[in-house]
Parts: C-alpha cells; sequence; structure tokens
C-alpha cells in the first residue's frame, strides 16, 4: 500500500487481528501521525496563526463572555484576543483594544502558570505537543480510588516509577501506598489530612502546629482539617485526655486546630526552635521523636519560593513531601535526585507538562495507622460526590509517561531535555540582571538560594534600600511594578508568623519589611525574562533611565520614598499602615518629584502610576496565593 486512502480502507474492510493483514501495514511518510490527527483541525502546536502564550480558539455565537469570538487567546484563561498584558476584549462591541507590547507592558508574573508551549515546540523541534488519545468505557463507574492495590492504580503506580525512574529519581517508595490524586495541591491537602487524623486516633493532641521554613508555600489547611474532622468519631478519646473533661470530650466538632509556625533558617542555624505544647502541657521542639509530640512539617523539594533542596527538621513519620518540582529541570545540571525520607510524597504533571491537566499521585508510609487514615480519607475524597478519580486522569497519566519515555533523556528532543534547557535559559538572563542589579547597590537574589534551583527567583532589596519599599496594594512588589513594569509577588504571606528580620543574612537589616521582598516565577515564555532581564540591567546600570513613560527611574523612585526629612517611610511590625493620600494627591507628588530628578511626568501617566501602586486596590486572590487570602 502506497496511499493513505489504501491503509484506510483496508483497515475499514478487515478486523486488525486477521491474518491476512500480516503482522503490519506499512505507512507512507507522508500521511499524518495521530497527534496531528488531532492538532491540526484545532490549529494548535505548530499549526498555530498565534503567537507565543496564545492559541487558537472559537467560541459560540451564544457565549455571553466571548459571543462568536473566533482567533487567538492567552494560554492562561483563554480569555479572547490574546495575552491579557497586551489586549482588552469589549464583549459589547466585540472588539479588541490594545494596550502594550512586549517591550512596554506591565508584564505579570505572579501565580505560577505554565505558559510555555511555543518555547517547548521550538526546543524539541516536534510538530506537536505530546497528545494524549484513547478510547473510554462510555457507561462504567471509575474504578480506581481510596484501594492502593486497585488493578489500574497499581498499572499507574508501576508507570509513574518507571517514569521517575527515568529522568534521574533515587527515592524509595519501599512499604509506601500509592494512590491517585488530583495534583500535587490536592495531594497535599489529602496527606495534610491523613496526618491529622493519624495523630487525633493516636494522641490526646487537638491543636496541631506545621512547621513551615519561612518563606514558604501553604496550602488549603481549612480543607484538611475539615476532612479529618469529618472522621471524630474515631478520634482518641482516653481517660488521661485532658479533653475528655471538656463538653464532648475528646471527639466534639471543631475541637481539631493546626497553627501554621514559621520558623527561618538562620534561626534553626543559630539553634533556636519553636517549642509548642502537646496536650499535656508538655513542650516539644519540630525534631521530637516523641509519639505525644503534636508536630510535623510540609517541605516542598526543591522548594517554593526558594528552591532549598534539603530534609525536613522533624523524624520521617511527621515529614510531608511536596515533590511537584521534584524534576532534574528545577535542579543544578548534574544534581542528583536524591531520596528524601518522607512520611508522604505528593507529585504531578502539572509542572512537567499541563497545569490544566488536573492529575496527580501521592505516596503514603504504610503502616497500620497511616494506612487506615489514607484509606478513610481518601475515600471521602475520591467518592462519587466529591471527586472521583476518572478514566482520563488515570489512563492519561499512564499515556503521557509511557510516551515522553520513548525518548531517551539526552536526546535534545526529549521533552524534560528541553524543559530543562529553557528553565536554564531563563535563570542565565535573570541571574546576569540580577547580578547588575546587586553590583550597583539595588536588589540582590538571596544568598540561601542556589542557581538553578527551584521554579523561582527570590530576593530582596539591596541592604541600602532596604525600608524605602512600600506596599502598593494586590501583594505586588513596589520596585517592580514602579520601576521596571513588571508585576511580581512580594509573597508576604509566606513568612507564616516569621518576621522578616529574623531571616538573618548580613546582607538583612533591621528595617526590611515584607515590602522588600521578590518572587519571580520561571513558567512564562523564555521572551518574557528576556525582556524582564533587559529592564532591570538598564534600570541598575543608569538609575536615571526608565523602561516607560508610567514608570519610574531608580532614583525617581527612591527620592519619591524617602519623606523630607529624609527618614524611610518605615512600618513597625504589627502596625496599621497611615492612611493612603488620594489619587489625585498622589499623582501630583509623583509629577513633583519626577519633575525634579528628571523629565516630569505627565498628569494622565502620573495618574495611572498612582492608580496601579494605589495600596487601597484590592489583592484579587489567584493560584499560588493562600487559601485563607480568598475574597471571591
Amino acid at each position: 500500500m502506497t496511499t493513505c486512502g489504501a491503509v484506510r480502507s483496508t483497515f475499514r474492510d478487515n478486523s486488525c487481528c486477521t491474518a491476512t493483514l500480516g503482522n503490519s501495514i506499512p505507512v507512507p511518510s507522508s500521511c499524518p501521525t495521530l497527534d496531528e490527527l488531532v492538532t491540526f483541525p484545532k490549529q494548535m502546536g505548530n499549526w498555530t496563526p498565534c503567537p507565543i502564550e496564545e492559541y487558537y480558539m472559537t467560541y459560540s455565537a451564544s457565549n455571553p463572555t466571548a459571543p462568536g469570538y473566533v482567533g487567538c487567546v492567552s494560554e492562561a484563561g483563554a480569555r479572547p484576543c490574546g495575552w491579557t498584558d497586551y489586549y482588552t476584549y469589549t464583549a459589547a462591541t466585540r472588539t479588541c483594544t490594545t494596550i502594550g507590547t512586549m517591550q512596554t507592558a506591565l508584564h505579570a508574573v505572579r501565580g505560577g502558570s505554565p505558559t510555555m508551549t511555543a518555547d517547548m515546540l521550538r526546543l524539541t523541534n516536534t510538530e506537536t505537543l505530546p497528545t494524549i488519545t484513547f478510547p473510554a468505557i462510555p457507561m462504567a463507574y471509575p474504578s480506581a480510588g481510596s484501594d492502593p492495590n486497585n488493578a489500574e492504580s497499581k498499572e499507574l503506580e508501576l508507570t509513574t516509577k518507571a517514569f521517575m525512574t527515568y529522568y534521574g529519581s533515587q527515592m524509595d517508595f519501599t512499604n509506601m501506598n500509592f494512590y491517585l490524586t488530583y495534583g500535587t495541591e490536592n495531594g497535599m491537602v489529602a496527606t495534610v489530612a491523613i496526618k491529622l487524623l493519624e495523630i487525633a486516633r493516636t494522641t490526646c493532641n487537638r491543636a496541631l502546629p506545621v512547621l513551615l521554613e519561612a518563606p514558604a508555600y501553604g496550602y488549603d489547611w481549612g480543607a484538611s482539617v475539615m476532612w479529618a474532622d469529618n472522621r471524630r468519631s474515631s478520634f482518641y478519646n482516653g481517660v488521661e485526655c485532658p479533653c475528655r473533661n471538656e463538653t464532648g470530650g475528646c471527639q466534639r466538632a471543631g475541637q481539631l486546630s493546626l497553627t501554621q509556625v514559621g520558623w527561618s533558617p538562620t534561626q534553626f542555624a543559630a539553634g533556636i526552635a519553636p517549642m509548642r505544647a502537646d496536650a499535656f502541657g508538655v513542650m516539644h521542639t519540630p525534631n521530637s521523636t516523641s509519639a505525644n509530640s503534636p508536630w510535623f512539617q510540609t517541605n516542598v523539594i526543591p522548594g517554593n519560593p526558594i528552591g532549598r533542596f534539603q530534609e525536613c527538621r522533624t523524624p520521617r513519620n511527621r515529614c510531608l513531601c511536596d515533590g511537584v518540582y521534584y524534576l532534574p529541570n528545577f535542579v543544578a545540571p548534574g544534581t542528583a535526585l536524591r531520596n528524601f525520607q518522607c512520611y508522604s510524597f505528593a507529585h504531578s504533571v502539572t509542572k512537567f507538562y499541563s497545569a490544566q491537566v488536573r492529575a496527580g499521585f501521592m505516596f503514603v508510609m504504610d503502616y497500620a495507622a497511616a494506612t487506615a487514615a489514607s484509606s478513610q480519607i481518601m475515600g471521602s475524597m475520591r467518592a462519587l460526590g466529591n471527586a472521583a478519580a476518572s478514566y482520563m486522569q488515570l489512563h492519561g497519566q499512564i499515556q503521557l509517561m509511557k510516551k515522553m519515555m520513548e525518548i531517551p533523556l539526552s536526546s535534545p528532543s526529549s521533552w524534560l531535555n528541553a524543559l530543562s534547557r529553557t528553565q536554564y535559559a531563563k535563570w542565565d538572563a535573570l541571574d546576569a540582571a540580577i547580578t547588575v542589579c546587586n553590583t550597583n547597590r539595588i536588589l540582590m537574589r538571596t544568598p540561601e538560594q542556589q542557581k538553578y534551583f527551584g521554579a523561582y527567583v527570590f530576593g530582596y532589596m539591596h541592604p541600602s534600600l532596604q525600608g524605602y519599599s512600600i506596599n502598593i496594594g494586590a501583594t505586588s512588589n513596589d520596585f517592580f511594578k514602579s520601576v521596571v513594569n513588571y508585576d511580581v509577588f512580594d509573597y508576604s504571606w509566606g513568612w507564616r508568623g516569621e518576621v522578616p528580620t529574623n531571616y538573618g543574612y548580613s546582607t538583612i537589616m533591621p528595617n526590611v519589611t515584607v515590602n522588600d521582598f521578590f518572587r519571580i516565577h520561571l513558567f512564562r515564555a523564555e521572551a518574557v525574562y528576556l525582556e524582564l532581564a533587559r529592564r532591570l540591567t538598564l534600570v541598575c546600570t543608569d538609575k536615571t533611565a526608565k523602561v516607560t513613560a508610567t514608570a519610574l527611574s531608580v532614583n525617581q523612585w527612591i527620592l519619591l520614598r524617602t519623606p523630607v526629612s529624609g527618614r524611610r517611610a518605615l512600618q513597625a511590625p504589627g502596625t496599621a499602615p497611615e492612611e493612603a493620600p488620594g489619587l489625585h494627591e498622589r499623582a501630583l507628588k509623583i509629577m513633583e518629584v519626577t519633575k525634579r530628578h528628571g523629565e516630569e511626568m505627565n498628569l494622565v501617566d502620573a495618574i495611572k502610576h498612582a492608580m496601579m501602586t494605589d495600596p487601597n486596590q484590592p489583592t484579587k486572590w489567584e493560584i499560588g496565593m493562600p487559601y485563607e487570602m480568598r475574597n471571591d
């Protein structure tokens, strides 16, 4: 057979299993692959007419948000017109308005949603992205859930272990049970609930502290407490327990609680550790091996926001590991992905393939108390009314991992090889620019973060400028938004009860505030970081330079943040900020300062700058922020 039509006719007219077909059918090289047949009609992959961070989309005429829109949409949010830093869309008139370009836009680099499709196609030198294609059973309920011995779950477990070995993992999951999740975040909520339930069933403790090495990432703690508290009828209710004497005893609703305890690594280095009491008033540090210890710890490896690649401070059976970045792409070249001693380990396809594919897995230690708690928590979380595991979620992961393993990791066309190269390129660009800024005494990366480690760059203002940054609202870093015209998190919530002055290091001054820190995620297209590096290098080299008409120069920013008395605008920890001046008043102040130090900003641009740095602007919750900050 020499044509695609002949191949199709043969398959249509014959059973694939009949002897007359032989062992194989030579398919002409001109025939499209299955991936191409899927992606071409949708104009995805290299077939897209859209620029980076965008894809082609068709909305129905009756869609009230995007009526009849056909064209490019943003990879994050599928918003009409394209990437939202560059365009706005008006549904009433069905029009797109350009608000910026790569060189002029206020770029948002905040939460960490991966939008790297174009870079991955370029680096793998392929026509299409990995495409999941399989026939699904049309009617049966899913079978994978809380039973780690389920045959389908075992198949995913075997594939998962093979895939992790493929990319160099040394994790040892011996005597650990495997469970299907909807991603690492979902897995961490589950494992926290499992550990809470286990402790509540085996001790009198109900007020439990979680250690977070500050600054640190967190989870939906309230959801974990809820899942565990739903099983309160099984909580330990021994006669020796102080809670036995309370109304409702030790199984009262709402008695279980969790408190975040942020603690700086420099405090640990100085031999200072936090202490919390158990139910009997006995004090424990996180490394306590006592069965009555109330402690447990969550540990992201490598860390978020800092790429710490380190063991827990707690014993293994109190160490809950978030392995979403446990990949060769988020450590320096040549780094061994060593075995970490974890009570649980959660992972997913989110950060190495697609955050829209909500699929992952977790391992939990296999001993009686842990396994019983795991079975009941996962039984509840994977119930039909909550989030039963779908066929696509399970078999999609299997197919995706197997597809990636078909290409040797050392090959340039390997997906994970390409992902490493794009992450390292972003690191190289930002590292060079931040070095310039540090040399010129403006800002720096934290000394504890090694290059290439982690999915974020974490830093703060140079000691000579600490205390100048102010709250500009929306948890945005002041300097980056005001001067560089990039919107990045100040990560002010990441201290988890710790104070920044305890962060230590010789580069942290007594007047440092939460506003002096910044976190840059590394999941947008390479071009976005090359542009950020260009702007940083420009303003840090020439302190009179401005990146856009609405931005300040470094000298203007310093002058604007310095009160007339010369004293830095400091805010004591725990005190309420002074009432911010009105918009027009702040705009006039901006005009005055810019005139004194360079070119005066016109009133329109000054108002725009005052609006985007308004401390009273609401903080809109987004992925990556604490759940307790949700306001929607």
